[in-house]
């Protein structure tokens, strides 16, 4: 993989994600021709050496009520810090060179790592699973370019379809994901039994206010129905500089 300079660079990395979208700024370009796994790889070497405080929030309406979870979200090279100012409890994201780790520390001190069944849980009551947040999909070697250099958001993207290695790793048996030649991950779609389940998709940018490049500034994660159609009230995720 070639790897070159670049004076203008977005990382809007799923937030899902990240979330399956977790902020910051890319070093780096991929070659004229990538691999798809190349292309995840970058995805997780955005993260390498951020030192990086920001404000967000969560936010949905919905017909009863307008919910708002407010957090501090601090990137420590590959560790990415969720910190809830509503209540003491954080959600700790290490992504190492072969696998994720998320772990949930509560103000008692106790800590636990997240595995299983309870990866399928939502956070916080949104629309965001515990699984959205680990971005394990970045780790899924069974990967394969579907389609190159597709514009989106008037930028150049890959689009990669990632397939887990196990049905039972994870609640969706698909992902596909548009990667920008920076790393920059602009959208993701994740599927379940052949469905459309979860869209997450950058909605702005910010320049960084120290360096120069652009950061998130809101993504939408929007929740499919059953017959695959979108859901009445999608989950926003704002970014705030300090």
């Amino acid at each position: 993989m070639k790897i070159t300079n670049h004076p203008a660079r977005l990382l809007g990395t799923l937030l899902a994600g990240l979330l399956l979208c977790a902020p910051g700024l890319t070093r780096a370009e991929v070659s004229e021709n990538p691999t798809a796994r190349e292309l995840l790889a970058l995805v997780r070497a955005n993260q390498a050496g951020q030192e990086r405080d920001l404000s967000g929030k969560l936010r949905m309406s919905t017909s009863e009520a307008k919910i708002i979870i407010p957090f501090r979200l601090l990137l420590r090279g590959n560790t990415i810090i969720y910190q809830f100012t509503d209540r003491p409890e954080s959600l700790i994201l290490r992504l190492d060179e072969k696998a994720s780790r998320l772990d949930r520390a509560t103000g008692s001190g106790k800590t636990e790592k997240i595995t299983g069944a309870k990866l399928d849980d939502p956070v916080r009551g949104t629309d965001i699973s515990y699984e959205d947040l680990s971005l394990k999909f970045l780790y899924w070697n069974n990967a394969v370019i579907e389609k190159e250099k597709e514009r989106l958001m008037t930028r150049t993207c890959w689009i990669v379809r990632a397939v887990p290695s196990r049905k039972d790793d994870s609640q969706y048996d698909m992902a596909r994901l548009w990667i920008e030649p920076t790393g920059g991950l602009l959208q993701a779609e994740c599927y379940a039994g052949g469905k459309l389940i979860r869209r997450f998709s950058v909605r702005n940018v910010q320049s960084a206010h120290d360096t120069g490049g652009y950061i998130l500034k809101s993504m939408s994660i929007q929740r499919m129905d059953e017959s695959g159609k979108k859901d009445r009230y999608p989950t926003y995720l704002d970014i705030q500089q300090n």
